[in-house]
This record gives C-alpha cells, structure tokens and sequence, in this order.
C-alpha cells in the first residue's frame, strides 16, 4: 500500500506541474484568437491544433518541461519566475503584434522583446534563487556559530578538573 501511496503521489505531482506548460499554450491561444489570427472555432476542434502552434509547439514544450525539472530538482523558485515572466513576455507579444495588426507597421519586430523576455526571467529566476540560498544558508550557518560558541563557554566550565577524595580501602575481616 505504501508504493501505490507512493506513485499516486508522484503522478499527481508530475500533472500538477505540467499546469505551467498548459498555461502557456492557454494563453497563446488566447492571444491568437485576440489578435484575429485564428478562427475561434478552429481551435475547439483538437486535431489542426499542432498545426496552429508550428514552432510555439516545441518552444512552449520545452519551457514547460525544463519548468517541470526545476520543479524535481527543488528550485521552485526559478520555476515560478519562469512561468511569471514567459506569461509575462506572451501577453507583451500579442499586444505588440496586435499593434502591428491595427496599426499596419511594417518595420517592427515583436520576437526579439518575446525572447529577450523569456531569458531575462530565466536570469532573474537564478538570481533569486541563488539569492534566496545564500541567506538562507548564512542563517542556518551563523545559527550554528552561534549555538557552537555559547555552549562552548558553558562547556568549558564543566570540564575543570575537580580533585577527588579517594575512600578508604575497607578490609576484609575473618
């Protein structure tokens, strides 16, 4: 009973943290449809999607399973920067080329913010994390200096030597 427990467990993690990948595909969608470049009605059906997404496909793959690793490898906190700022650098995206669209400009380029976006939350996700570490880490170390040198004081009073009486020997009597 306890594997089973176990693998219950570990599924409903792995699922849990694939949400960040779906969200990414959620508001992509969503911008799509926002900036008239898909028919609403093309996206209910499930089989044109891979065909919709092309190279977001893999893009929003990857992200979302390297999400999912720092996850397992307990550094939430450059995942959840992560998943900020790439939803962040989505929602830039589609309002810039949404600008492109209703404005008819022909000489900017929304990819280089979208991308630049995505590295630039991957840099500050490290830094934090790093960050957090480190104090949290001097923390634990100053605690333990701490701890180490006022029980040392105590300690070494305890550890004088105290001469000891030594009782007479009894003698055996016949």
């Amino acid at each position: 009973m306890k594997y089973l427990w176990k693998t219950i467990w570990f599924i409903q993690a792995f699922i849990v943290r694939l949400i960040p990948m779906l969200l990414f595909f959620v508001a992509h969608t969503i911008g799509e449809v926002y900036i008239y470049n898909w028919d609403p009605l093309t996206v209910l059906e499930i089989k044109p999607l891979p065909e919709l997404f092309d190279s977001y496909l893999f893009l929003y793959g990857a992200l979302g399973l390297i999400i999912l690793i720092l996850f397992f490898m307990k550094l939430p906190i450059i995942a959840r920067v992560m998943t900020v700022g790439i939803l962040a650098s989505q929602v830039v995206f589609f309002l810039k080329r949404w600008e492109i669209y209703i404005y008819d400009l022909k000489d900017v380029d929304p990819y280089y913010n979208f991308y630049m976006g995505i590295l630039i939350s991957i840099i500050v996700g490290f830094v934090l994390q790093v960050t957090w570490r480190l104090i949290r880490n001097g923390f634990t170390q100053a605690y333990y200096w701490f701890t180490l040198k006022s029980f040392g004081k105590d300690k070494k009073a305890s550890f004088k030597k105290i001469p000891v009486k030594k009782l007479p020997e009894k003698k055996n009597s016949k």
